[in-house]
């Protein structure tokens, strides 16, 4: 008796999730099923699951190149802003999660309390003060000492990507899993005469790879899916990335459904894809970061 209540039970859980997970991917699908409809099939009542007329590519590539730029310029500059600014803010943050991992010296924890505390502030509020600094930054873009003059990393890949470099929670999570090895470790690299910088890349890093991929992942995610920056700091429509293209896409080709739904569908698609991949390290990094 009580293993068929048991039984029961993990029945009623399964299909409490079933049901939770088909509402969860029911968008997905309807974007996608949506991408592959002529104008004509969308407005139709009552609106039909499976395509009668599949348009698998024609929908793909009108969408592609009705923007101005064309998605594939705002791909080449995504990928430049997510796929660059990613890995410099890994070569930023790592060396400072294994400071303050790694080294003791007097205000360790408040300097850590410090990093911290800047992700309690909200994303909108920092917008106006980044925006004077990137514009006013001293000596690019025509600008004095004094940042007078010129319009500093305005309307650049640099002044989308520099704000962002030193994330606080990437910090803090590299710093835990760096806390989790064992400082044996660190004995026998110094008897082997390696250095920090040695230790660091050669040890550290290999051993903490699960977080940093995480981190990694959600920094690119992160980049990848901006809006409201890159649209305030940036005036060029060749500069933007995807996402505000797709917004541009919508304000004007917001009536073409089966478009937009196509595009949303290859705007969403690498992240998909990277998920899968990155999976197995992203749950090991999640779960040894946060334990840390």
């Amino acid at each position: 008796m009580p293993k068929l209540k048991q039984n029961s039970s993990k029945t009623v859980i399964f299909l409490i999730l079933l049901v939770l997970a088909l509402i969860c991917l029911f968008p997905f699908y309807w974007m996608i099923v949506t991408s592959f409809k002529t104008q004509q099939e969308i407005n139709l009542m009552p609106p039909t699951f499976i395509p009668n007329d599949w348009q698998i590519v024609e929908n793909y590539v009108a969408a592609w190149m009705k923007p101005d730029s064309t998605f594939g310029r705002y791909f080449i500059n995504t990928i430049i802003i997510a796929g660059f600014g990613t890995i410099i803010q890994l070569l930023i943050c790592i060396p400072i999660a294994y400071a303050i991992s790694q080294f003791r010296f007097r205000g360790r924890n408040l300097l850590f309390l410090l990093v911290l505390s800047t992700m309690m502030i909200p994303y909108d509020v920092t917008l106006v003060p980044n925006f004077i600094t990137i514009r006013s930054f001293p000596l690019v873009g025509g600008n004095d000492l004094f940042g007078q003059g010129g319009q500093g990393f305005y309307d650049s890949y640099t002044g989308m990507v520099l704000p962002f470099l030193a994330d606080a929670f990437s910090i803090f999570l590299i710093r835990q899993a760096f806390l989790t090895v064992s400082r044996d470790y660190w004995d026998a690299a110094q008897v082997d005469g390696m250095g920090h910088f040695g230790y660091l890349w050669k040890v550290l890093v290999p051993l903490a790879w699960p977080s940093i991929i995480t981190a990694a992942l959600l920094g690119f995610i992160g980049k990848w899916n901006g809006v409201l920056w890159p649209l305030l700091i940036t005036s060029s429509e060749h500069l933007r990335p995807l996402q505000v293209g797709l917004l541009n896409f919508v304000s004007e080709e917001g009536h073409y459904y089966h478009l937009l739904m196509a595009a949303a569908t290859f705007t969403v698609l690498p992240i998909i894809i990277l998920y899968f991949i990155t999976q197995r390290w992203f749950n090991e990094g999640v779960g040894s970061g946060l334990k840390g």
